[in-house]
């Protein structure tokens, strides 16, 4: 449950309901599942690309020789995306099976109200021991009726507000209400506490926060040279600021009571969990504060080769001038998002990949450890470069020392996209570039081993992986 700081009342409550939630989830690993023994009913995992059986067995902590058998797998039958798949070890249990991710502002009580689902049988899918295990962005699986209608979170009751009025509101039955909430009386219902109704589309909102309607963050799961967005929208001003792995992205109001910050997370930030405080403050003076734990994943680099360059293009005087300059052509949140849809390929051909991003690499036998900022294109069908997606030039320099020639072009919001290494410049500091407008040649200028395009993002300083911003669409 949400630690809202300004409800000095509510921290005793929340304290005595993580102690009652931690006794109810191990109450619930430890009592006897005699209800449903033997009862022939077993929910159904959906197989995606990359299933193996041997993997969905570990998965659900049964046998190989079980799963077949139940599901009457012969020898030559093939595996397939989208078969069925019924779980011996989770007889009694009803529904389809199917991965997800916890949401920022999750909780048992609110995946089990959001789903449909009963505590204990979440708890008994995913093996939770503690409430301390439900990080932002870790994989869990959910169990859904087919015929299982969507829901949304309903605005948040503030102190002094009943169910019932929420309930005349939101245009809903009381009773049908409470009894989707898993709440045995109305009355029972909390301030900021999450409660759902029906809804049409769904939701991926989870928090609860009065005159705030939405708090999304996009683009789970977190990874090393990631992106991820938050998303807040309010029915009234609110103020709102954030931390992530000691970064502070900068929210932007894009209007219709939408704020919205993109985020970067650092390639060489080790794996592991880390903490996301969000802070909220109204017009009013209220203010509240929420922390829950994100976890970052490994983006699987692979190891490169050892570099022989120019010794004076590796951490010189000229070098960290050349960086300090580029760092604060980058650092602007411009409040104006240029882009619309996923973005083009900067090079004639996007599969000519001379170097990915995030590769580890060593130069001229030095053991310090680096890694490769962009994504590097060769010129297989051209040596024409684009702009990805619409953007303002903020700068065309020639001759550096590390980037050679190199343009950046800031799109707005906090994200800026970085050619090096060009051998003609075909656009001027100033110009507002359209997509797949021509900017410049592929070339080998600066700490280059030959003609290439480095193709690079930023958000806020932080290189990401190119290839998400080619692949999906942001925001």
């Amino acid at each position: 449950m949400p630690n809202y700081t300004n409800l000095k009342k509510r921290k005793s409550l929340l304290q005595l309901a993580r102690l009652c939630l931690s006794l109810a989830m191990l109450m619930g690993l430890l009592a006897p599942q005699t209800a449903n023994a033997q009862s022939g009913i077993y929910p159904e995992y959906v197989v995606v690309s990359g299933d193996t059986l041997y993997g969905i067995a570990a998965r659900f902590d049964t046998t190989l020789e079980d799963l077949v058998d139940l599901n009457a797998i012969g020898q030559g039958d093939v595996l397939r995306p989208g078969d069925h798949l019924k779980i011996p070890t989770l007889e009694g249990m009803r529904g389809v099976l199917s991965t997800d991710y916890v949401p920022l502002g999750a909780s048992l009580s609110s995946l089990s109200r959001r789903d449909q689902a009963k505590p204990a049988d979440l708890i008994r899918l995913n093996q939770f021991t503690s409430p301390s295990e439900l990080f932002i962005g870790r994989e869990i699986v959910v169990a859904r009726t087919e015929d299982q209608a969507p829901s949304e979170p309903m605005p948040s009751l503030t102190p002094g507000q009943s169910l019932v009025e929420a309930s005349i509101l939101s245009q809903q039955n009381t009773w049908q209400l409470a009894s989707r909430n898993a709440l045995q009386n109305p009355l029972f219902a909390l301030p900021m506490d999450t409660y759902y109704r029906p809804s049409q589309t769904g939701s991926d909102n989870n928090l609860a926060i009065p005159g705030v309607d939405a708090i999304v963050l996009d683009n789970l799961p977190l990874v090393q040279g990631g992106t991820y967005v938050l998303k807040v929208k309010s029915s009234q001003p609110v103020n709102v600021s954030a931390e992530l792995a000691g970064e502070h992205p900068v929210f932007t109001d894009v209007g219709d009571g939408n704020q919205i910050a993109f985020g970067g997370i650092r390639a060489l930030i080790d794996p592991g969990v880390y903490p996301l405080t969000l802070e909220i403050g109204t017009a009013e003076g209220a203010s509240y504060r929420f922390d829950q734990y994100v976890i970052i994943n490994s983006g699987n680099y692979v190891m490169g080769d050892n570099l022989e360059v120019d010794p004076s293009t590796i951490e010189s005087d000229n070098v960290k001038n050349e960086d300090a300059i580029f760092k604060s052509l980058v650092a602007p949140v411009t409040p104006l998002q240029q882009w619309e849809g996923a973005w083009w390929s900067p090079a004639q051909d996007v599969d000519c990949v001379i170097s990915p991003f995030g590769s580890r690499r060593t130069y001229n036998g030095d053991p310090k450890l680096y890694y490769h900022t962009g994504l590097d294109l060769g010129y297989c069908k051209g040596t024409d470069v684009y702009a990805p997606a619409r953007g303002t030039v903020v700068a065309v320099l020639p001759d550096q020392i590390v980037r050679g020639n190199v343009i950046v072009i800031d799109h707005g919001l906090g994200v800026y996209s970085i050619y090096m290494h060009l051998s003609e410049f075909k656009v001027q500091e100033g110009n507002v570039v359209e997509e797949g407008q021509l900017i410049g040649i592929i070339g080998t200028t600066g700490r280059s081993t030959g003609p290439h395009l480095h193709f690079e993002v930023d958000i806020q300083g932080i290189p990401v992986n190119p290839v998400t911003w080619l692949n999906r669409t942001f925001p």
